[in-house]
């Protein structure tokens, strides 16, 4: 017992001692620590920021469910509403029940139309939170009957596009519809990225008298359900199921009021934060360069040290707390960036999101931003401070060659790095939403760092075999970048990794960009046609190819239905993973005799074309759907069709090409059965875009019924949402960047006292001002442009397999892509290359000399 004591307290002692050195050190300030704490705020900062923001909206979603849902529990219905017996079921069970319907319709005012979201509420609307209108207009009695007239309430988006003002009439289908007021909270409305218009609000009265519900029209009917208060949702849900085992209905409760919001917001807080610990990495590599420098400026002190008998343990004691201390300070810089930057972004959220959001700072991402600073600060300054013990008291009485030409770490001191390593990468991976791209972001980062790495020495490797010819100053040059204690390889690593990041999100942006820009507008129809009833399709045909330069009118029926099983496996027994969105609501899916247009089958075949076998019906499923539930031909798939389940046995993979915008389905079925239920028609037509309004208003005259998407909006729309995410991205990604010109700086920073030598070297012999500046913006442009030139392969090739092995997208060569990034790493290095060296020019020879 006594030995141990007695080793307590030596280490305690050392720990005394060197937290007493440690002060004394630091009161000198922060200086040659700038660019240390700047690479720790930016890294940090951006991953708190991102944490908050993200946790303050999962956690409003979670308040705010009831109202966000419209009650405790919503059912969903597609086509049919609820049956008599169901409806009184409900109402009997619980304390209340509101009703609404939405689908798709034409809004027509005295000279525009506009495609609406249109929503039909009971009189018990809203059963949870407030229904607000603009200017103080009561919601009460604003859908009522007035003077033979309906009315409605729309958004603003909607008056704007139509030209009218509140008061007045639009046309909805049979019947006109007047405007009572503009809508300013809608308290369960759900969060559409990608709605094709504007919300306008009925009564389900109202909607009965437009004569828009027609068998098969694609009509949402939701209940909203108030439950007793001694009831919970799971209890409910448990009986609703025993009553009605096959009512086909979709349940949602509060604890899942807005999955798609929380998918969204999930999935875009995993992209940013790994971004953000993209700058960190980068960062990493200035700490890494700030490290080593301060040790190689502390060689006397450390020399001094061991003269009077200091160990290697209080020495490596006495830098660990120095280093633990400023990465303290630059966490706390980086996390009050975090804190603070929330208050910036909830002006750009306001009415974004159907929810109040109070933006702040949230603890636990806070602290999961702290673990990541404080564990790649340790990563990268451990390998320098393990080194700094091992300078000998002789170092005292001859020059340093600096402090990284030493000895490699020893393998008794691999541990002091190999397990913050760990415990960040194993941070990585449990704080992602989604571990599979976490490790993938993984292992391309260490793929960067190999590459970079590798092509930092390759440079250096090169420069020592160029011989530069007769010019001194080119030989200058590229012996600058082979010397010994050369910054080559660390800035080639740290902007190497900013670069190849921003080359892959600005490749993916572009090429998504280009192809809805340009792609698509080439190959994709002109108008969607939603809602055509049977008997309609052979006058809407005939109509349309009346006018000028219409073309290539394709047609199917279309219906919804929700798969319930995969080969006999309940869809709620699945597992995880991104294609679970097969199984989650309601997919569109139509029946075929044969095959669709340029069809491609992959595997198994398509059935006869006179096949009507109802007891036996077949179906077609797309390739990435049998591929992702291991689905075969002669498997079955379980689908809920207006209540009835229909199982179905799996004939063929069909290769869909999702993007070319024609009339895909994931499920395609044999008639003999799907068809005898009520089904629309949808169809599409190609012309140019002066005919796109003619058109519009003739299908608005004569089939009130048929909702008009024109896909030049459709894809507008997406391009924006697109634009807004990929700004987000490449803001985020800008600070790997700036982590980058950081980690260069630093390095000129360091280098700063050898080039002024140089310079008045260089000047005592005669060079001009000029001949210096060609010699390090030689320097600098050879590192800049290989960096930049590597960084646009490596980000190309990263981009390239995101967009055609993950998102099965197409790729395109676009040059601003490629060669934006090698002009921002050349003017990057330039750029502080001749800061430095203007330092050096102005320093005067004299001095220099004389302490020679």
């Amino acid at each position: 017992m006594s030995s141990i004591s007695q080793s307590t307290n030596g280490a305690e002692k050392l720990w005394s001692i060197a937290w007493r050195v440690c002060r004394r050190e630091l009161r000198g300030g922060f200086s040659g620590f700038r660019i240390f704490l700047a690479c720790l705020a930016l890294g940090v900062g951006s991953i708190a920021a991102v944490g908050n923001v993200s946790e303050s909206v999962l956690n409003a979603l979670e308040r705010d469910g009831r109202t966000l849902l419209g009650g405790d529990v919503e059912l969903r219905l597609v086509h049919m509403p609820a049956s008599e017996e169901q409806q009184t079921w409900l109402s009997e069970n619980t304390e209340r029940m509101g009703e609404l319907a939405t689908m798709r319709a034409t809004a027509y005012g005295p000279e525009q139309r506009r495609l609406v979201e249109l929503k039909a509420v009971d009189d018990v609307y809203p059963l949870f939170g407030e229904m607000e209108l603009a200017d103080g207009i009561p919601f009460d009695g604003a859908l009522s009957k007035k003077d033979g007239v309906w009315g409605g309430v729309a958004e603003a988006g909607l008056l704007e596009r139509l030209k009218i003002n509140v008061g007045d009439t639009v046309r909805l289908g049979d019947i006109n519809i007047q405007v009572r007021g503009v809508i300013a909270t809608e308290p369960d409305k759900a969060v559409g990225f990608f709605n094709f218009g504007p919300r306008l609000m009925v009564s389900m009265d109202a909607l009965a008298d437009t004569g828009l519900v027609q068998p098969g029209s694609l009509i949402n009917y939701y209940y909203a359900l108030d439950l007793n208060d001694a009831e919970t949702p799971k209890v409910f849900r448990d009986r609703l199921d025993a009553q009605f085992e096959d009512a086909g209905w979709r349940v949602r409760d509060v604890s899942d009021a807005n999955p798609g919001l929380r998918r969204f917001i999930e999935r875009l807080t995993l992209f940013l934060t790994l971004v953000g610990l993209s700058a960190l990495l980068v960062g990493g590599i200035g700490v890494a360069n700030a490290v080593r420098s301060h040790i190689e400026s502390k060689t006397s002190v450390i020399a001094t040290l061991k003269s009077i008998g200091a160990s290697h343990g209080l020495v490596l004691r006495i830098y660990f707390l120095q280093i633990l201390m400023l990465s303290l300070v630059g966490i706390g810089i980086g996390l009050l960036i975090g804190a603070v930057t929330p208050a910036i972004i909830a002006p750009l959220l306001a009415g974004r999101l159907p929810i109040d959001v109070t933006l702040g700072p949230a603890l636990p991402s806070l602290l999961i931003a702290t673990a990541f600073g404080v564990l790649t600060t340790l990563v990268f300054a451990m390998p320098s401070l393990l080194r700094a013990r091992e300078i000998p008291a002789a170092r005292l009485f001859r020059a340093s060659a600096g402090l990284m030409n030493g000895s490699a770490l020893r393998k008794r001191d691999l541990p002091y790095v190999g397990v913050p390593l760990i415990l960040l990468l194993l941070l990585t991976v449990f704080t992602a939403t989604d571990r599979e791209i976490a490790l993938g972001f993984i292992a391309g980062s260490l793929l960067a760092i190999a590459v970079f790495a590798a092509a930092g020495k390759a440079i250096v490797s090169l420069s020592k075999r160029m011989t530069g010819g007769r010019n001194a100053f080119s030989r200058l040059a590229l012996a600058n970048l082979h010397r010994p204690g050369a910054s080559t390889v660390p800035v080639a690593l740290s902007l190497g990794l900013g670069l190849t990041l921003l080359v892959t999100i600005s490749g993916i942006e572009g090429n998504l960009d280009h192809e809805i820009n340009e792609n698509l507008p080439d190959s994709a129809p002109a108008f969607f046609f939603l809602d055509i009833q049977p008997d309609q399709m052979d006058q809407f045909k005939t109509q349309l190819l009346e006018k000028d330069n219409v073309s290539d009118i394709e047609q199917t029926p279309m219906l919804r239905g929700r798969v319930v099983a995969i080969d006999g496996v309940d869809a709620n027994d699945v597992g995880p993973g991104d294609d679970r969105w097969f199984l989650r609501g309601d997919r569109g899916l139509t029946f075929a005799a044969s095959p669709p247009p340029e069809t491609q089958i992959v595997r198994g075949e398509w059935w006869p074309a006179d096949y009507d076998d109802a007891a036996k019906p077949l179906v077609s499923i797309s390739r990435d759907i049998g591929e992702a539930f291991s689905l075969e031909p002669g498997d079955t798939l379980t689908v809920n069709l207006l209540g009835r389940d229909i199982t179905a046995e799996i004939a063929n993979w069909r290769e869909i090409e999702w993007q070319s915008l024609r009339m895909n389905f994931a499920m395609v079925f044999s008639p003999g059965l799907i068809d005898k239920a009520p089904y629309s028609l949808i169809a599409t037509a190609h012309m140019p875009r002066e005919m796109e309004e003619p058109v519009d208003r003739m299908i608005g005259i004569d089939f009130p019924n048929v909702s008009a998407i024109r896909v030049r909006e459709a894809l507008e729309a997406a391009n924006a949402i697109l634009a807004g995410i990929g700004t987000a991205l490449n803001a985020t990604s800008s600070i790997a960047i700036v982590a980058g010109v950081l980690v260069l700086a630093g390095a000129v920073a360091a280098g700063r006292r050898k080039r002024i030598y140089d310079a008045v070297v260089l000047k005592t012999l005669g060079a001009t001002r000029g001949n210096i500046l060609y010699a390090y913006a030689l320097e600098y442009g050879i590192l800049g442009l290989a960096t930049g030139v590597i960084a646009a392969l490596f980000g190309s090739l990263a981009a390239w397999s995101v967009l055609v092995l993950i998102m099965e997208a197409s790729w395109t060569f676009l040059p601003m892509t490629i060669f934006g990034p090698i002009a921002i790493g050349l003017f990057a290095t330039l750029s502080a290359g001749f800061i430095g060296t203007w330092q050096a020019l102005r320093s005067p020879a004299a001095p220099l000399l004389r302490n020679e």
